[in-house]
């Protein structure tokens, strides 16, 4: 098995080749538009201190407007291009995969990622690199025309009062953040307290009667009451302090300038202007800091499914002839016995064992879902590692335990099995797999909807879809993991009957007895009880 060393990789590697290069042209043009917006400022500031013509004010401002303009353009546009690409490459990487690797808590982060954090990656170029970087750009370099203005003295008491309000805006932020968690999850345990309620009234009623109901949760919104309580006055601290914040670089200006005994009105209107809009993008530097936290994560959790484990290919693959597999010396699962099993072309195997014994695990090892630890098996003679990933494919149909149905129409859930396949085709594998009174029940017939990941079907259906699914693929090999348990017998024996009519090499396992299989070879996975 290979394993990506996604690991190894710097953040900013894990953003696709291609998009690098216009985030970096987006990051220098948002660095270019804190010079010019600070240089129109500068030249404002020294028109209004030497009382000259607004021509070059106009000119710089114009400037200032049409390469902001063109530079977030370019963020929308080049954010619109990263979620293709972050899309596209995490298509790429869960194609290639090792299906073993797929569990639950990955397929979490999968929806969260494709769902949440890709389309939120867009607002980098369009949002993000503008607060990063034109945010504590524009400051510094204002601070550089306070220079040109008014000179170094209140340049440096201009740095040193945006610096105190920057790192109270951080801490506001920091109270704020932290006291909308505390919200968070109080709202949240209210609403569980209620819905508790709510479900359970009926025993609350009963057992406890009409007056004595509320006794259970009564203090639980009482507890929740004076805890929220509590955080809106840190929350109110907290805005107080940032509001505070806010005005403190052009109010300590203001103060500085009448300690110092400027008498000059243009130049301390000069000065005052220059501050107010270095002051303005602190708040918003504040927040963006204290969230890089979340940009990191969905960043690491992008990295991580982008480097996924991948079963190795030989680079000259080879073609099997024969539907015929052959286990040997396998372990399914730690302890078991070791497997040894032939199944010529045409056999029927029924794999046997209790709950527990690796018999689903077998299955999937013959899928590929993942390498064996010990032994091989092999198709033809040909081991598996050295045939193409799309030639197994080609040769092996499944149906997995749980049915998956996709949302969308009938035709299209059937239609997954060879995509080629006309609707005479859809229609004729579907009836054989005893779906006629689903086809029947309305006029669209095989192109009705199936709802919300099959909802409009029932469990027995679904596995009947997922079964035409599969042979409408017309694989040589057919592999059924209780792909009959949700049906009654009378229905489960005229499926089998289908199955069987299409002389394929067959391996399942079954809920009930495998006499209807009328199975060639019996493989029983129970471990030996001595």
């Amino acid at each position: 098995m290979n394993t990506a060393a996604g690991n190894k990789h710097s953040l900013f590697e894990t953003i696709p080749a291609a998009t690098r290069p216009r985030l970096i042209a987006v990051s220098i043009g948002w660095i270019l538009v804190a010079v010019l917006e600070a240089c129109a400022y500068t030249i404002l500031a020294l028109a209004i201190v030497n009382q000259q013509s607004p021509l070059w004010v106009v000119i710089s401002a114009a400037i200032a407007i049409v390469i902001t303009v063109l530079v977030t353009r370019n963020g929308f546009l080049t954010g619109v291009r990263l979620a293709g690409d972050l899309f596209a490459a995490l298509g790429r990487s869960l194609s290639s995969a090792k299906l073993s690797w797929f569990n639950d808590q990955r397929r979490a982060v999968i929806s969260k990622t494709a769902g949440q954090e890709i389309p939120n990656f867009m607002s980098i170029p369009a949002h993000q690199l503008q607060t990063f970087l034109h945010a504590p750009c524009l400051p510094l370099f204002i601070c550089i025309g306070l220079a040109f203005v008014a000179g170094t003295g209140i340049m440096l008491a201009a740095l040193a009062m945006i610096l105190l309000s920057l790192l109270l805006q951080v801490w506001a932020q920091y109270a704020l953040n932290k006291t909308d968690a505390q919200r968070h999850q109080t709202e949240l345990d209210s609403t569980t307290a209620t819905i508790e309620l709510v479900e359970h009234l009926t025993l609350l009623r009963t057992a406890a009667g009409s007056a004595h109901a509320l006794d259970t949760i009564r203090q639980r919104w009482s507890t929740q009451e004076n805890l929220l309580s509590k955080i809106n006055c840190s929350a109110a601290s907290a805005t107080l302090i940032a509001t505070l914040a806010n005005v403190l670089p052009m109010a300590g200006m203001a103060v500085y300038c009448i300690l110092s005994a400027q008498n000059d009105e243009y130049l301390i209107l000069a000065v005052l202007l220059l501050m107010g809009r270095a002051g303005a993008p602190l708040s918003a530097l504040a927040t963006a800091g204290l969230s890089i936290n979340d940009l990191i994560s969905s960043l690491r959790h992008f990295q991580q499914l982008t480097h996924p484990p991948v079963l190795p290919e030989t680079e000259e693959t080879r073609t099997p002839k024969h539907a015929q597999l052959s286990l040997h010396n396998l372990n399914c699962i730690t302890g078991s016995t070791t497997i040894n099993q032939d199944i010529p072309e045409g056999a029927r195997l029924h794999v046997a064992g209790v709950s527990g014994s690796g018999k689903s695990t077998l299955l999937q090892l013959c899928l590929r879902f993942d390498d064996p630890a010990m032994g091989e098996i092999r198709l033809d003679g040909i081991p598996l590692p050295q045939l193409s990933y799309q030639t197994l494919t080609d040769n092996m149909a499944y149906v997995a335990q749980n049915p998956i149905i996709f949302t969308g129409t009938l035709a299209d859930n059937i239609r997954i099995g060879r995509f080629d396949a006309s609707d005479a085709e859809i229609e004729a594998i579907a009836r054989q797999c005893m779906l006629g009174t689903v086809i029947d029940r309305t006029d669209e017939g095989i192109h009705q909807h199936v709802g919300q990941q099959g909802s409009a079907l029932s469990g027995g259906e679904q596995q009947r879809v997922a079964i035409a699914r599969a042979l409408i693929k017309h694989a040589p090999i057919l592999i059924l993991d209780e792909a009959t348990s949700a049906l009654d017998e009378s229905t489960e024996q005229q499926l089998i009957d289908t199955i069987l009519s299409q002389s394929r090499t067959l391996i399942f396992v079954s809920h009930r007895s495998a006499a209807p299989w009328q199975p060639t070879l019996t493989l029983d996975l129970s471990p030996d009880i001595t």
